[in-house]
């Protein structure tokens, strides 16, 4: 069936079936299954999260990062199999965690500095600088998945703290 541009495997009933924890964690609870920009709605679904974090500790949000990576990593993993395609534009939890790269580190995050890094990881995320092209086409499994957006979120980083020096 086709949605707008959006086209989702035959098999996606079958696959909640079969990994219905994975699914959920892998396409943020199901937007991995809207038409359009499934990828660019779950970074922005983060940015409201990452601002309610922003007074937190840097210790307790690399931690609930870290948790998070490991979490997207296996369930992308294991939705990947259920869904018969490893990188399905349905699992959108690596662009989650991508953005979040992008802007953990700033204890004074400003509007302008979180949609510049929205904005910064979106279009690396698409342009793939080196190594993220390598993971996406070379580590077939989570793990692939969820590298390549971490390193288009570290590629955003400087941006992002660019914004911040000038603003």
């Amino acid at each position: 069936m086709s949605l707008g541009g959006h086209r989702r495997p035959a098999n996606w009933r079958s696959a909640w079936s079969k990994a219905p924890v994975s699914m959920a964690f892998a396409t943020v609870g199901g937007v991995g299954h809207l038409p359009g920009g499934p990828g660019t709605y779950a970074a922005a679904l983060m940015l409201a999260p990452i601002w309610w974090m922003k007074d937190l500790p840097l210790s307790m949000r690399l931690l609930a990062l870290a948790v998070t990576l490991v979490l997207s990593v296996v369930c992308s993993d294991r939705a990947g199999r259920a869904l018969g395609e490893h990188d399905s534009s349905q699992i959108v939890i690596d662009e989650v965690v991508g953005v979040w790269v992008a802007l953990v580190f700033f204890d004074e995050l400003t509007w302008p500095m979180l949609l510049a890094g929205f904005v910064a990881f979106r279009i690396l995320d698409m342009l793939k600088p080196p190594p993220a092209h390598w993971f996406d086409r070379e580590v077939q499994s989570g793990l692939g998945v969820v590298l390549d957006d971490v390193v288009a979120g570290l590629w955003a980083l400087p941006l992002v703290w660019l914004v911040a020096i000038l603003l």
